[in-house]
């Protein structure tokens, strides 16, 4: 399993970073990812774990899910995590959304475009050592 950094939460509204996703007794979304994928970054274990191919992901399905977490590759086969958060917005989502990727270089300037583009949602990066999921490549 690869090394993972652990991710540190973004509040939107207050702009704080508390650690970890704390997934402990949450409801968590997988989109384009598989289980071996996020295994490393579940901190306690999840209420609910749901895995989703992006294309699949309606609000009907955002409503059943009730996803408090949501992980995703920063690049997807058919979206990106912009895509993901103008989908996330649509249904008022007010979680917490990480996208797994390879470490970037200037990783302030991903998360605060996420930001501006949907302000509600709390979002961070997972710098996974690799391009993301491998749900969307089946490795």
């Amino acid at each position: 399993m690869p090394e993972v950094d652990k991710p540190a939460r973004h509040d939107a509204a207050s702009g704080t970073a508390p650690a970890g996703p704390g997934t402990e007794g949450a409801s968590v979304l997988a989109v384009d990812l598989v289980a071996g994928d996020i295994d490393a970054l579940l901190i306690g274990p999840p209420r609910a774990c749901v895995f989703v191919r992006f294309a699949k992901l309606t609000p009907d399905l955002l409503a059943l899910a009730a996803p408090d977490v949501v992980f995703a590759p920063l690049f997807g086969p058919d979206f990106d995590i912009l895509d993901l958060a103008d989908r996330l917005a649509e249904v008022a989502f007010a979680g917490r959304l990480y996208a797994l990727t390879a470490p970037l270089p200037r990783p302030e300037a991903v998360r605060a475009e996420v930001l501006s583009h949907a302000p509600g949602i709390a979002f961070d990066l997972v710098a996974t050592g690799r391009d993301g999921g491998s749900g969307s490549d089946g490795g």
